[in-house]
């Protein structure tokens, strides 16, 4: 079976959304973010986790969310991210422009289906 492809630099469009979303169930550091997105993600999309936590950084420059070190845990310390109002801000607004272009994704399979049935 040939492997699916998307568009070219479109993967990671909605990236932050996701990582906003997961970070409204608990804190968590890059890492287990990643994992989370991994899990769910079709396999043709390949999201490296350098990807995450370059969003992560900018995501917390722009106040969306913040960040501390877990010492508590064994192991190395990590990284935890916190989401914020202004993240929370940023979420509903990703969910408003995510259902407008799911409406217009729809619109656009069901013309498409009707030239190529």
């Amino acid at each position: 079976m040939a492997k699916e492809r998307s568009v070219p630099g479109k993967q990671n469009r909605h990236l932050p959304a996701f990582l906003l979303l997961f970070l409204t169930e608990q804190d968590a550091h890059g890492g287990a973010l990643w994992n989370q997105i991994s899990a769910i993600m079709p396999d043709h999309w390949e999201i490296d986790s350098g990807a995450v936590y370059r969003v992560l950084r900018d995501l917390e420059e722009r106040g969306c969310v913040t960040s501390y070190w877990n010492t508590d845990d064994a192991g190395p310390a990590k990284r935890l991210y916190h989401l914020t109002e202004t993240g929370q801000r940023e979420l509903h607004l990703w969910y408003e422009d995510i259902k407008i272009r799911k409406r217009n994704l729809e619109l656009f399979i069901q013309k498409y289906d009707s030239y190529y049935p």
